[in-house]
């Protein structure tokens, strides 16, 4: 009954909005109104110090009027709010430069998703917090957990579209997300964070994600060694590692900005090989595992999953619909921009490793953003050496360069092992050829 009433007051501003827009001369316009109730358990130092209800209201508008297009967003969303809030976005398109390719997608029937739990158990959220805490003391003594927040996260909303589309979701989740380091005497690892989304609490947070791996990963990193004389050699990716250069990848050579401004060395590439023929990456908010991907676009299309490179093959650029518009090109089927899937390798990840004569297994990246001729550089963080098939000792920064379209081409292996954490389902993967060295 009270979710009813929720999305009834919603649908009521949602249409306040919109109807504003409309009178004031806007040709299309959308509307969407939001609130999110978010439970949230803090630990600190290995603590409880906080149990907190946050609630997030928004509004967000978009008109366009004679070919310009205004945005504007705010968290009050009374009624003479909303109405100020819109005649604000109707200005904000009459300062815009003319622009034929903003367009709204044509009108869909009526959609309305409900996905996840949507009632927090207070208790067992608690219940399953505290027994992580218990099972890191036991098994990971060595390990600080600086900061823990365990959240249950349950958002409503409604958008609407001029061109008479209307979607309605209930969407919740909990979620996990640690930061800690390995203590021993006065000796500290680096920092590392773990994070996972979850659609139910029926297992033991530990076993969430790679939050398990990832504790035992930081565990052996107090005492460092030198990385030593510069030399090429095989990088292995962790799954979190990997998912921060995929997003490298996308914003470089397949994003809006640079197949709009024709930077992109990619920008030719579409149905031809740009990566190892073992390598597939896909965009993909609904597949299984996913915990609250994207059900529409903000033109107001339904969102499909969809891959952006297919057995090493260049299929799809990660556009919208306006740089599809302004190109000639086809628009991305989603506009996630995350939710990465890779697919698994058939190789086991302890026979990558005993395959590799040097190198360094890395949790983290540390360095500014690539150009657009895909050059990185910058420093390996909580990092192991490879030496004669073994992981040997952890690594003080390390500095890692090379370039992003020659890593793909480089793929050495692909783990079988995949981690699941609710927004991406991603290997380990082993790179030849990238220079290492230490600071």
């Amino acid at each position: 009954m009270r979710e009813g009433k929720i999305m009834d007051q919603l649908l009521k501003k949602a249409r306040t909005g919109l109807d504003t827009l409309v009178e004031g001369g806007a040709e299309q316009a959308v509307s969407s109104v939001s609130r999110e109730v978010v439970r949230e358990i803090n630990a600190e130092m290995g603590e409880f110090t906080l149990y907190r209800t946050l609630f997030k209201d928004s509004v967000n508008f978009m008109a366009i009027r004679d070919k310009k297009r205004g945005l504007s967003a705010q968290n009050d969303v009374t009624k003479e709010a909303i109405v100020k809030g819109a005649k604000l976005c109707l200005e904000a398109a009459e300062a815009a430069d003319e622009d034929e390719a903003w367009q709204l997608a044509p009108k869909l029937p009526k959609q309305s998703f409900t996905t996840g739990p949507l009632f927090c158990d207070e208790e067992k959220l608690l219940s399953r917090s505290q027994e992580l805490l218990d099972d890191i003391k036991e098994q990971f003594p060595n390990i600080m957990v600086e900061a823990f927040y365990a959240t249950h996260s349950l958002k409503e909303g409604v958008a609407l579209f001029s061109t008479g589309s209307e979607f309605q979701s209930t969407r919740g989740a909990y979620s996990i997300d640690l930061m800690f380091n390995a203590q021993k005497g006065k000796k500290t690892s680096s920092f590392y964070g773990s994070y996972a989304l979850l659609d139910s609490l029926d297992e033991a947070f530990i076993k969430q994600g790679s939050i398990h791996y990832d504790l035992e990963f930081v565990s052996g990193q107090v005492h460092t060694q030198p990385a030593g004389e510069k030399y090429e050699g095989v990088i292995v990716m962790t799954p979190s590692c990997l998912g921060s250069f995929l997003y490298s990848i996308l914003g470089n050579f397949v994003s809006d900005s640079v197949i709009l401004d024709g930077t992109s060395i990619w920008r030719d590439k579409l149905g031809q090989p740009v990566a190892d023929p073992r390598f597939s990456l896909a965009i993909a908010p609904l597949s299984r595992g996913m915990v609250m991907g994207e059900r529409f676009t903000p033109e107001g299309y339904l969102s499909e999953d969809y891959h952006v490179i297919r057995d090493g093959v260049l299929e799809k650029f990660a556009i919208s619909d306006y740089t599809a518009r302004k190109t000639g090109r086809d628009r991305a089927p989603n506009n996630a921009f995350d939710n990465f899937v890779v697919e698994a390798g058939d190789t086991p990840l302890d026979e990558i490793i005993r395959g590799i004569d040097k190198g360094i297994l890395v949790g983290r990246f540390s360095g500014g953003n690539p150009g657009t001729s895909g050059d990185f550089s910058g420093v390996a963080k909580n990092t192991y050496l490879i030496e004669n098939g073994e992981i040997k000792h952890a690594l003080n920064e390390t500095m890692v360069s090379g370039n992003l379209v020659q890593l793909l081409m480089n793929i050495r292996a692909i783990s079988k092992e995949v981690i699941e954490d609710g927004s991406s389902m991603l290997p380990w993967i082993a790179f030849n050829d990238v220079i290492i060295s230490g600071k």
